[in-house]
């Protein structure tokens, strides 16, 4: 199986049976937490973010890169994935899904939903780390309508296969009705993602 059939088997995936799965509240340790803060203030931080950006935009213009890149476009959706590079510092992989969701959350968004899921599968232990988030809709803004959606719900998740990064995903879902006003581009939303020069402030 190709690595983006599994990005599609995981959007839409069929119904099997599992031997466990395991689904709970994420939380970040105190251990963590100061970690990924100190890597913030690293120069490897910028240099990761910059890597991960270059392909990113190298793989919309069909550049390859050392970074492999995975670009999803649907009808009411928008995202990519970034597989996980050996040369990259497993942990510090991690950490770009704290910042990736930080970064969104500069924007105002809030965040509804923080939680990993475990499943045991016949050969390896899948595990998902995912964070959702909306937009700052208010009651007073669904009276005035249409509503800004900004840039629409953003979803972020990572997957360890046997507890070692697999590949993290961005995908951002919008709403087409008459309720709400026109989701702002996506181009803007990742190069919002990845800037770095505000991004401890």
């Amino acid at each position: 199986m190709s690595f983006f059939d599994k990005i599609a088997e995981k959007l839409f995936p069929a119904k099997s049976k599992l031997a466990t799965q395991v689904r709970e509240v994420m939380h970040r340790s105190d251990k963590d937490q100061k970690a990924y803060e100190h890597w913030k203030i690293n120069d490897e931080q910028t240099e990761l973010l910059q890597k991960i950006a270059q392909a990113y935009y190298y793989k919309k213009t069909n550049i390859r890169s050392d970074i492999d890149v995975h670009i999803l476009n649907m009808p009411t959706a928008n995202g990519f994935a970034i597989t996980y590079h050996p040369r990259i510092k497993e942990k510090h992989f991690q950490y770009v899904l704290e910042y990736l969701k930080d970064r969104v959350m500069l924007l105002g968004y809030r965040l509804v939903n923080k939680d990993r899921r475990i499943i045991e599968k016949s050969d390896y232990v899948e595990t998902t780390e995912h964070y959702y988030l909306k937009p700052p809709i208010t009651a007073e803004s669904i009276k005035q309508g249409p509503i800004d959606q900004q840039f629409g719900n953003v979803s972020l998740s990572q997957v360890f296969i046997d507890n070692r990064p697999s590949f993290l995903k961005v995908l951002v879902s919008f709403y087409s009705d008459r309720l709400y006003q026109d989701a702002l581009h996506f181009d803007d939303f990742v190069t919002h993602l990845f800037a770095t020069e505000d991004a401890n402030s």
